[in-house]
């Protein structure tokens, strides 16, 4: 690569682009820069790596920019050739140099975010959900054996929390302040809306409720609205949409919305575990197998619990978190 080139990095651009504060005119830039070259495209995917291996803090805020030309510029400075160098001498030294670049990238942004280092916090989950109002007033619900983590205070220019495992978020709208979640490769960019995100070992799944949100892994990206599920294949690094609306009932144990169609009672206990924290028992398993249809709004549990009983003929007895089942058939 040639200084010219070098000297069009757009070493600044893809700070931007990665740390969310890149315009969407910018972001096409830099779209447009890996098409350039597939050397482009390796100094992108080091990039990428490079930074989501950073800690969450260190990803969103950009260094002085005078400093970070300065620097930059001067490790791109050219030097004496010293002998000709082969075809693939060139494209070795190129791609040597722009992880160089890369890495400087990196690590200027780190050491200069380290001055500026923001408290994190950091919630988790084991068998039990969680709900939780964050600093915008933007509320979260954490499935089980999930994690989340965010910049306290949510000072900087985007709201940015990094997701492990399953949430529902309800987001304040704030047109000024991108709301961003970061699980796996995916980025998950709203203003206000509320959806659920469920990574599991082949998929990240973005379930919408309301609004319309924008699933990106590095260059692609798709819009997901209101009632969509948007899939991104891990295996296969693609982003797609699924046909016909998704399940609400995935989203019960956030909700408290379901919608059970001939369901077994097993089947629909398994849910209410979730969505109010107790725990079911079946004083009689040959109740597990009874089935019954009806939709749920938001109801407190002991209403839940008496549409039931009446329904299938049985007794609900709620003691503290715990839901006894008891009865001698199903519509008997």
């Amino acid at each position: 690569m040639s200084t010219a080139e070098n000297q069009n990095l757009p070493y600044e651009l893809l700070g931007r682009y990665f740390s969310g504060e890149a315009t969407p005119e910018e972001a096409m830039a830099v779209d447009d820069w890996i098409r350039e070259h597939r050397d482009h495209r390796k100094v992108y995917d080091q990039v990428a790596a490079i930074w989501d291996d950073a800690a969450l803090q260190q990803r969103y805020q950009l260094p002085d920019r005078a400093t970070a030309l300065q620097e930059l510029q001067e490790r791109l400075r050219p030097r004496p050739a010293v002998r000709r160098m082969t075809g693939i001498g060139r494209i070795a030294a190129a791609v040597a140099l722009l992880t160089g670049v890369a890495a400087v990238l990196f690590f200027i942004l780190r050491s200069h975010h380290t001055r500026n280092t923001l408290a994190q916090v950091s919630e988790r989950t084991d068998e039990a959900i969680r709900r939780d109002t964050l600093p915008d007033r933007s509320t979260v619900v954490l499935n089980s054996h999930s994690s989340l983590q965010y910049a306290s205070g949510f000072q900087d220019t985007v709201r940015a929390v990094k997701l492990l495992g399953e949430a529902w978020f309800d987001v304040t709208s704030r047109p000024d302040k991108p709301f961003i979640v970061s699980v796996g490769d995916v980025k998950v960019e709203v203003l206000g809306t509320s959806f659920n995100v469920r990574q599991s070992d082949t998929t990240i799944a973005v379930m919408v409720k309301t609004g319309a949100v924008r699933m990106s892994r590095g260059d692609s990206s798709i819009q997901v609205k209101a009632g969509q599920e948007g899939v991104y294949h891990i295996a296969r690094k693609e982003l797609g949409l699924t046909a016909g609306a998704f399940n609400t009932n995935q989203l019960g144990y956030a909700t408290r919305v379901f919608n059970f169609e001939d369901m077994t009672l097993k089947e629909i206990a398994a849910q209410l575990e979730k969505a109010y924290g107790v725990r079911v028992v079946f004083e009689n398993k040959a109740l597990e197998g009874c089935t019954m249809s009806s939709t749920f709004e938001n109801k407190p549990i002991e209403y839940v619990f008496e549409v039931i009983s009446v329904t299938l003929n049985v007794t609900c007895r709620i003691e503290k978190d715990q839901v006894f089942i008891s009865g001698v058939g199903c519509g008997g």
